[in-house]
């Protein structure tokens, strides 16, 4: 096992830890996780590595998920490059719709987490 597999495994594990959390810790800690995705003062280090290791796993899952989505086009459905290998049209699809679709997902986790909040205070006796 190379050192760069070993490399990206763990980026990979970390990004889907991340995403795990981010999510989880959106629904069941709503007004913590508002509170943390606000930007006061700058963000530090760890938030930026939290916040792109959680982006990191969603691209992962929507490119994984639009590459399957797209079972459907022929691998010669693209062109060759300089050293004569097919490179598919649908795996630059799934680049695409990854890079283009990762924001709005995680803001519309923002969001939900945000409703969520929301609501909550509203169902709270005396409010």
């Amino acid at each position: 096992m190379s050192v760069i597999t070993m490399i990206a495994g763990a980026v990979s594990t970390a990004s889907l830890i991340a995403l795990i959390h981010y999510v989880w810790s959106a629904y069941f800690q709503p007004q913590a996780f508002v509170r943390r995705a606000h930007i006061q003062s700058g963000m530090s280090p760890l938030k930026w590595t939290y916040f792109g290791l959680a982006w990191l796993g969603l691209a992962i899952m929507i490119y994984g998920g639009t590459q399957s989505a797209l079972f459907w086009m022929p691998d010669d459905w693209g062109w060759t490059d300089e050293d004569g290998d097919v490179q598919p049209l649908r795996s630059y699809f799934a680049v695409a719709a990854a890079m283009l679709l990762t924001f709005p997902a995680l803001g519309f986790i923002y969001r939900a987490a945000a409703d969520r909040w929301d609501a909550i205070e509203r169902k709270r006796p005396g409010s």
